[in-house]
């Protein structure tokens, strides 16, 4: 024999259930608005990070903003004197978007390239473009890169071992910061 439910069995455990829920919700909205500011702080001093790293000789780093809405940075001296430009830039990589920060002197010649966060790329494989004996394969080059597997050439860059998408989505980072290097400077190199 089966029991009827009254209104009681229904509404307690609903009224519950929501009000956990409600609470829940209350709280993880708390804590988004606690550390809102702290996030962001951190991932502005990781940026100012990058773009030092890539551009080592700046004093400081002045916003600017193309007319599509594309930010970049102009490097500048401690006259104030432009030496060249960082670009942020980002391509789809095996676990999702790999970004990349990449400096450029006036002479269209890259100055350094530090990939963001590498948190969705395959672990111990895709995790090893941020090593320096991948990088240094994109300092003095300025012309676009191809990606191999074995023996380099002019304009190609070695593929890290068993992580070909993610030194991909590197290259194509760079290869996207000199387009917009030629569109800032309107081609001059």
């Amino acid at each position: 024999m089966s029991k009827k439910l009254s209104a009681k069995d229904i509404l307690v455990p609903t009224i519950t259930l929501f009000a956990i829920a409600l609470v829940s919700t209350l709280l993880l909205a708390l804590m988004n608005n606690v550390t809102a500011d702290r996030i962001a702080a951190q991932a502005a001093a990781s940026a100012a990070a990058a773009r030092q790293s890539v551009f080592t000789e700046a004093e400081n780093f002045v916003e600017q903003e193309m007319k599509d809405g594309t930010t970049y940075f102009e490097a500048t001296d401690k006259e104030g004197n432009v030496l060249g430009y960082v670009f942020t830039t980002g391509y789809k990589g095996y676990g999702g978007r790999v970004e990349a920060t990449v400096g450029i002197d006036n002479d269209g010649v890259i100055t350094g390239v530090v990939p963001g966060d590498l948190g969705d790329e395959t672990p111990g494989l895709g995790q090893t473009a941020t090593k320096p004996s991948f990088l240094k394969q994109f300092v003095g080059q300025s012309t676009p890169l191809t990606v191999v597997k074995n023996a380099p050439g002019e304009a190609e860059i070695q593929a890290l071992t068993s992580a070909t998408i993610t030194s991909t989505a590197v290259t194509n980072d760079v290869n996207q910061a000199l387009e917009l290097f030629k569109t800032v400077t309107g081609g001059a190199k």
